[in-house]
Order: structure tokens, then sequence, then C-alpha cells
């Protein structure tokens, strides 16, 4: 928002909360543009050098993966993750460009890329699947505080 404010330009513009357009001062050229009335929209920050996620703080990974067209394809992959005890937080489909009715997969799930169980994992589902592609790990927004153990004397 704040680049289109900046571009002053009637060609661009931007998708957002209506907060956002006060705090640059855009016009709402459109209200409600979702499809469903619970809408929540995920925004990433993109970089090209990974971040390392310290095996101290809750985080998430987010995977692409691609399976065969078998039977039971992405049910072994899902197994792989329950196996090595991950927890899946979101799975969806979305169509491969050029290769109709073939479908890739966007996973998110409760792991740190370090760790040994997401490794394992990683591993098992490379060698099942057609790709494996790590797009991310990041500290999940659900940290939950802990409070530090009492010393008694």
């Amino acid at each position: 928002m704040q680049n289109v404010a900046q571009q002053n330009s009637p060609n661009v513009a931007a998708l957002g909360s209506e907060a956002g357009g006060a705090l640059y001062g855009l016009q709402v050229l459109e209200h409600n543009l979702a499809n469903q009335q619970i809408n929540m929209t995920r925004f990433i920050v993109v970089a090209q050098q990974a971040i390392e996620v310290t095996e101290q703080v809750p985080a998430k990974t987010t995977l692409l993966i691609t399976t065969g067209q078998q039977a039971g394809a992405l049910v072994d992959a899902l197994i792989i993750l329950k196996n090595n005890k991950i927890i899946m937080s979101k799975l969806e489909s979305r169509p491969i460009n050029g290769k109709p009715w073939e479908e890739m997969f966007y996973v998110d799930v409760h792991a740190n890329l370090r760790s040994e169980n997401m490794q394992q994992a990683l591993k098992e589902l490379i060698a099942i699947t057609r790709s494996v592609k790590v797009l991310g790990c990041y500290p999940s927004e659900n940290i939950v505080p802990v409070e530090p153990e009492k010393i008694t004397p």
C-alpha cells in the first residue's frame, strides 16, 4: 500500500484493509472482495537467503509436494508426516500448469526444518514423491510463553 501511495498512479492498485488504505491516504475502490464471510489472507515475506529458526522457538515449515498419479500417493506422503509425529496444519492442492489433471500440494507443518523428525520425514518424502521443495521455515505465530523454572535453594 505504501508503494502504491508513493507511485501516485491511476494504473496501480493494492489489495488490503481499509485501515491500511487510510494510513497511506488511498481511495477505496471496492469493498468486501472476499467470496467468504470469514476470510483470512496469508502474507509472506520472501528472501533470497533462507533464515534458520532456532529449535528453541516453535516453528512451521511450508512444503510443496508433487506425488505420482497412483492410488494413495498423497495418503502415503501424509502417513510419513504422521509416523514422524509431525502435525500438519494446512493442506492445499493446486493444478500443475501445463499438466491437466495433475496437482501439487502445499503443506504447512508444525516442525522446525532443523529437527530430526523433519529431516527424517523429508528423506522419506523425497523417496516416494515426484518432488519435494521446502518453501520456508519460520517462527510460528502460535508462540506460547513459558514460565522459567524456579530454582529453590
